[in-house]
């Protein structure tokens, strides 16, 4: 932002025109967009206004100014009529309708927002009418009356009047700081009144579900932003819903290597529960981490405390007390035991990094695969209504089809036959050009005609387009639509009418044709890896892939969850909420060492980042973040001089002198000059500053390991606020050449007066705040009512997007940046609270901000946003409290250097009482907070995780004794009528207490204990469960170590064709291959369940078909989609999605049996098996030819444009060197001993006797002896890691993939590198089958190289051992 002596800005009333000027256009412009923008309806999409706001796919922007309207618990739609309208319903809904509809968080931070108008409001109708006249009136007569200095209070103690009038600016010090102080009261009561009233909510939804069970909304409704990068079939988790499942889980992280097991884990807590064990922590919640300086401290002051009574032991002692002596010890040494608390179960996180990836590529080649099908639908569709156009005119349309008459000659003298995937009927006859073409006018004439391609023909030109197809008009009738899918025969017959058969979709009717009349409209692909620069159709080549990377994905999870690497995090549930609040209480951190097994309440499952979890880290290396935090500071300390730097060079003096012409123009027009003077500057430096976020988002994403979204925006928040004040407030106000002065020479700082310094420079800059404050209200309030950034950025993206998969994400609700705006928000207060006494005149301008501000957000959390997670406002209030707060500390400092320098001793003495006092309450109020959520937390604990209500009525949480009933009667939490009539009758507010005690002395534990929620209500108990204890019972302990997915459901899901387990092509309600897609659900991000802390990329199930729009011409509309579970390949024998070369998927591994059918349905929840072998692959090099189809031949030697590229490999941030010297072909010479033996995989072969090809039996199964790595040949970084890697567990992921890699180099010939000659005899030609095989082996060889190198890379960069520093700490843990 530069300094206030390098930044041109106007000193004069006069220069605020140009700021309000610029102000206005900006509103202007974006009122005016933001009204148009969210009227505009879809081309095609209109909409009767009796059916109100419609589906969302009928508006333009729907997704953007009204994606609430489709939530689970819809906004209002947004007002419709004159512009501005939605003023007047943001004034009317009460804070209570939008706590119901958005939450704690939204609801306290527009309550903040009104806090700060109401604030404001009052110092300008108090403070700005007093000090205003005063300082315009008795500054000295030099300064213009024209000039906004005049106001400051740098002007009025140039005289003698004004020096004695100091009295009353101290005055008003109290009354501003006592305002402020009563504002943050108002704002946490309203808090803790919205949490109270949250409880009540949740205490009445658990009596509903506990009174009338089958009156529960048993719906899945998806989080509308999933932390997982794939789409998933929703399905119930195991006991939904979950009551209270958070409030009984704990998170732990940093776990160490020998408590990286669910058994070791939970007898760690078991054991260290059951005694007493001292507070590891000084003076905070059970919801509050201890930072490293107070764990540290207490964990010395513990041990400090056990040293008299070792010294007492080995000291001599006297024949009198021997006796005594003797049996103190003893009784001390008996540890005091406590009842053994219950864990229901343990989760340990596990290394699943591969099939993380897998997924996401998946995801990635459906999308292009679905795309694929769209062209090709749109091809021929358009050649189809091209023919209809010439047959119309009488023209024949034969030769515009000679260019293809050779090939479809050559291809009749194929002859073959092709089956029908479904009904078996073998195809016609051959026939003739012109007979083609009349069977695909026959079979895709109606839907030309249901397109509506004909009728504009006329106004448009129907060109296609690798990335966008025009938009064209849709007719109006959606019949189709609605009708459901009949079953499906093929081939089509006769169609009579020239309309589509009903419920038959463009799908359908390209399935019932002949593969080789689409061959002139396969989309094509360029291969780039093994058969570099040859062409292959696309379809076959994404299905091939598709499928593959499915049976990798199938491999992975039918393997037991033990096969993967733990990491150091996990997820401990207790049967009593009371006892996971215990354990964050007192095992917060071990007790023999305060660095590991960091324990903390879990978060919600949506705030959960599970790539961050599945990343074995361990953050005992504390030096690392103490770089971070000194290279952060570093930044925001020195972005003061690159900015002052650039601002100078950009300025329209140095500007003017390349640019004569320019100056002459700006000499002849001051005003002109002025503003741009003004303008230029200030909008670079705004866009710079918008860079900051997303600096600091990526230096938390790649440095920090923190597993949570709200920790890793809570980072963000604090360094940005750092950020913001550190630059626009305090280094603006110093200036550049003080802090140069200081950093150049330490000796001379007295010199340079920096008291003189602080006191002169912040009274002056406070007319560039005044103009600023205008600047700030147009672009906050108009960028964020018009949504300009990031979301209209994306929005060409969305609109032109041809797939439903990509379109969906796209029309996400966008969600609100809380580390944004409330830095934004706080340096606004900061100001309003410098200069309220400085130079009053900004007061006014801080009241228009919040004013609109609080309009601006409040409309958008009813109409737009949705949210990651819910904080129930906790984080930020402690962020309001404690920073505003340390602005109003600042402000009394600056005060206290101007007074010093003025030397008024008793307004010294007046700020430093003021400084302690705010220190003092600013303390105060964080501990009460903290105790009060604390106590709001038991209380939500109480409500949720009770079996029976019974209260009396009008009671929300009845309590179950007496010390219960005097706890909750001292929260008063529930009655939220009582709290607001003891505030309005000036009674403190319950929360308000000056007790730390947060917990309260629990009685017997076992007492009117309730019976816990155990989470095998329907589990069926294996063997090795059952013999459990039973007064532990943890079932999912040992299921969750040994289990498969499909065993950590309830019984249900391991029956045979239950619909949880099948896959949705399987289903009753599923027939024909073309099938509607299910209509979308409401999202819901209100009400979510708590979700067991089981990984998403190991559990949640995938679906294998094809989701494509059923109209592939027109906007496409996510109401109006299909599902396709066959893919329209060249050969029909290959487009069964979800097998892989004949592999079919069987429900459970009993189930395993090779079978030779390409053409079978697959379920995607079981492991595959590989009736192929390699060795019957012939050798290639990557220089044979490719045998394709006469008419794709064709194309591709016509060079025809359009073709696709495949995506190239990412290129490794390790040396290319490495990995050029892999020889997958031959065995290494010394396996990897620091990988475990793994189980036996299904896609490790033995090398057969005989080929598949002779009839022989498929392959046994072995079991591998020698190590996955050791048959990749991987580099010797990646193969030997050192012994401190090995310790730590941060070896690289490889289970199935490499599992293939290795099966392939080690069974077959194949060469997945080009060679440099050509064998002698080797045939030259390939079928396309078996080189789009070999291909996509070489791909997925390169790929797993690339991720191995990858973790390999971000395991080293991190520190592999201790530090000295704090090596005596590991000793006894370890």
């Amino acid at each position: 932002m530069g300094d206030i002596q390098t930044r041109p800005f106007s000193k004069n009333y006069s220069g605020l025109i140009n700021q309000t000027v610029i102000g206005i256009a900006i509103t202007v412009l974006c009122v005016t967009g933001q009204e148009l923008m969210k009227r505009r309806r879809r081309k095609g999409r209109k909409v009767p206004p009796e059916e109100g706001l419609g589906k969302r796919e009928s508006w333009e922007f729907g997704y953007l100014y009204s994606g609430r309207s489709w939530a689970r618990f819809p906004s209002p739609p947004s007002p419709t009529g004159w512009a501005l309208s939605w003023i007047r319903e943001v004034i009317g809904y009460s804070e209570d309708e939008l706590h119901s509809l958005r939450g704690t968080d939204a609801t306290l931070y527009v309550r903040f927002l009104r806090g700060c108008f109401w604030f404001s409001l009052l110092h300008t109708v108090t403070t700005f009418p007093i000090l205003f006249p005063i300082h315009v009136e008795f500054s000295e007569h030099e300064i213009s009356q024209k000039s906004m200095t005049r106001a400051s209070i740098s002007s009025l103690v140039a005289t003698d009047k004004g020096l004695s009038l100091l009295w009353i600016h101290m005055c008003l010090l109290f009354w501003i700081t006592l305002s402020w102080m009563g504002t943050l009261i108002w704002i946490c009561n309203g808090a803790f009144r919205l949490r109270a009233r949250s409880i009540a909510q949740l205490a009445h939804r658990r009596r509903e579900a506990l009174e009338n069970p089958d009156a529960v909304d048993a719906t899945l409704y998806q989080h509308p932003h999933p932390q997982y990068a794939f789409q998933d079939i929703p399905t119930p988790a195991m006991g939904h819903p979950n009551y209270g499942l958070r409030l009984r889980t704990v998170m732990v992280s940093n776990l160490p290597h020998g408590l990286r097991d669910e058994k070791e884990l939970k007898e760690y807590f078991e054991y260290w529960l059951s005694r007493k064990v001292e507070k590891p922590s000084m003076g905070l919640t059970s919801s509050t981490q201890p930072g490293l300086v107070n764990k540290t401290l207490a964990f010395m002051f513990n041990r400090a405390k056990k040293i008299p009574a070792r010294v007492q032991n080995v000291l001599p002692t006297s024949n009198k007390d021997e006796d005594r002596n003797s049996n103190e010890p003893k009784r001390a040494s008996k540890p005091q035991t406590q009842d053994k608390p219950i864990v229901e179960r343990v989760v340990v996180a596990r290394k699943m990094t591969e099939l993380a990836s897998l997924l996401e590529r998946r995801e990635e080649i459906l999308r292009l695969l679905e795309t694929a099908h769209i062209k090709l639908a749109n091809k021929a569709l358009l050649d189809v209504q091209e023919a209809m156009e010439r047959k119309k005119a009488q023209k024949p349309f034969s030769h515009h089809r000679s260019s293809k008459a050779k090939a479809i000659e050559v291809a009749k003298k194929r002859r073959s036959v092709a089956v029908d995937v479904e009904q078996g009927q073998v195809e016609m006859d051959d026939l003739s050009d012109e007979e083609r073409m009349e069977k695909l006018i026959e079979t895709l004439g109606p839907f030309v005609e249901q397109f509506s391609m004909r009728e504009t023909k006329k106004n448009q030109s129907q060109r296609f387009s690798k990335w966008k197809f025009k938009h064209l008009r849709q007719s109006s009738d959606s019949s189709s639509s609605d009708s459901g899918s009949e079953e499906s025969s093929y081939p089509r017959g006769t169609q009579g009418s020239k309309g589509s058969r009903s419920g038959e979709t463009i799908w359908d009717a390209l399935l019932s044709l002949p593969r080789c009349a689409l061959d002139a409209y396969q989309p094509l692909v360029n291969l780039s890896h093994l058969f570099r620069g040859k062409t292959v159709p696309a379809i076959d080549y994404y299905t091939a892939k598709l499928n593959l990377l499915t049976s990798l994905i199938t491999e992975n999870r039918s393997k037991a969850i033990t096969d993967f690497d733990a990491v150091s995090t996990a997820f401990v549930t207790f049967a009593d909420p009371a006892e996971a609040r215990r354990a964050c209480k007192y095992l917060a951190v071990h007790p023999n060492n305060p660095l590991t097994c960091s324990v903390s309440m879990a978060p919600e499952y949506q705030d959960v980042d599970w790539i961050r979890v599945m990343k074995s880290s361990f953050n005992a290396e504390f030096v690392k973040d103490w770089i971070l935090n000194v290279g952060v500071w570093g930044f925001t300390l020195f972005w003061l001089f690159p900015v002052s730097l650039l601002v100078g060079l950009v300025s329209i003096q140095n500007i003017s002198l390349f640019w004569p012409s320019l100056k002459r123009y700006l000499d002849r027009h001051p005003w002109q000059s002025e503003v741009i003077q003004s303008f230029i500057p200030t909008l670079l430096v705004a866009l710079l500053a918008l860079l900051i976020p997303l600096i600091l988002l990526l230096i938390a994403k790649k440095a920090h390991t923190i597993t949570t979204l709200s920790a890793l925006h809570d980072l963000i928040m604090t360094r940005y606020y750092k950020f913001l004040i550190v630059n626009v407030l305090v280094f603006f106000c110093v200036g550049t050449a003080a802090m140069e002065s200081i950093l150049l020479s330490f000796r001379n700082v007295a010199n340079i007066k920096l008291i003189e310094i602080v006191a002169t420079s912040f009274p002056s800059a406070g007319p560039f705040y005044v103009g600023w404050l205008i600047f700030t209200t147009a672009m906050h309030g108009g960028f964020e009512l018009v949504l300009l950034g990031l979301p209209l950025i994306m929005y060409p993206t969305t609109s032109r997007q041809v797939t439903p998969r990509k379109r969906t994400v796209g029309v996400r609700p966008r969600t609100l940046n809380y580390y944004y705006w409330l830095p934004n928000h706080l340096l606004v207060i900061h100001v309003l609270l410098m200069f309220s006494a400085l130079n009053p005149f900004v007061l006014p301008f801080g009241t228009l901000y919040f004013f609109v501000q609080s309009g601006v957000i409040k409309n958008q959390f009813i109409h737009v946003y949705a949210k990651h997670y819910e904080g129930n406002g906790q984080t930020l209030l402690i962020r309001m409290v404690r920073y505003s707060l340390d602005g109003l500390t600042l402000t009394l400092v600056v005060f206290l250097a101007y007074m010093v320098v003025l030397k008024k001793s008793a307004n010294v003495g007046v700020c430093v009482f003021l400084i302690v006092f705010i220190v003092l309450f600013k303390l105060l109020m964080t501990r009460m907070c903290r105790a009060q959520f604390e106590l709001d937390d038991i209380a939500e604990a109480e409500v949720m995780c009770k079996q029976t209500f019974e209260q009396p009525r009008g009671s929300d949480v009845a309590p179950e004794d007496n010390e219960n009933a005097i706890n909750q009667e001292r929260r008063g939490l529930i009655q939220t009528s009582s709290r607001r009539h003891a505030f309005l009758t000036w009674k403190m507010p319950d929360w308000i207490n000056f007790s730390y005690s947060t917990i309260r002395q629990r009685p017997n534990p076992h007492k009117n204990r309730r019976k816990p929620i155990p989470f095998d209500r329907d589990f069926k108990v294996s063997p090795r469960t059952s013999s459990a204890k039973p007064q532990s019972p943890a079932p999912d302990v040992n299921v969750s170590r040994e289990g498969f997915p499909w065993q950590s459901h309830d019984q249900s899901a391991t029956v045979p064709g239950h619909p949880r387990f099948m896959d949705a092509s399987l289903r009753p309600e599923s027939s024909g291959p073309v099938v509607p897609h299910p209509p979308p659900l409401p999202w819901d991000d209100q009400e979510t369940v708590d979700l067991p802390y089981d990984n998403p990329y190991y559990t949640r199930l995938i679906n294998n078909v094809l989701w494509l729009p059923r109209d592939p011409v027109n906007a496409l509309d996510l109401d109006n989609t299909v599902d396709m579970k066959l893919a329209l390949t060249v050969d029909p024998g290959t487009g069964q999605i979800g097998t892989w070369l004949g592999l079919v998927e069987r429900s459970s591994p009993e189930e395993m049996m090779p079978t030779p059918s390409p053409v079978i349905h697959a379920a995607n929840m079981s492991p595959m098996t590989l009736p192929v072998s390699f060795t019957s692959l012939p050798e290639v090099d990557g220089t044979e030819e490719i045998d394709l189809p006469p008419t794709i031949r064709q194309r591709v030697q016509a060079n025809e444009r359009g073709i696709e590229q495949t995506m190239r490999p990412r290129r490794s941030t390790v040396s290319h060197a490495q990995s050029s010297k892999l020889d997958v072909t031959s065995l290494a010479s010394h396996p990897l001993s620091g990988l475990p033996q793994r189980k036996p995989s299904t896609l490790t072969l033995q090398p057969p006797t005989r080929s598949a090809s002779d009839g022989a039996a498929p392959p046994t199964l072995r079991t591998r002896s020698h190590s996955i790595m050791s048959t990749l040949q991987l580099p010797p970084s990646v193969v030997t890691p050192n012994l401190g890697e090995q310790e730590s567990g941060e070896r690289p992921d490889a289970h199935a993939q490499a599992d293939l890699i290795a099966a392939v180099a080690t069974n077959s010939k194949l060469s997945l590198a080009p060679s440099i000659g050509r064998t002698a005899g080797r045939s030259q030609n390939l079928s396309a089958q078996h080189a789009i095989l070999h291909e996509i082996l070489a791909e997925e060889k390169q790929a797993l190289l690339d991720r191995l190198q990858e973790e390999q890379a971000e395991s080293s960069s991190s520190p592999s051992t201790r530090s000295w520093l704090l090596s005596w700490m590991f000793k006894k843990s370890d």
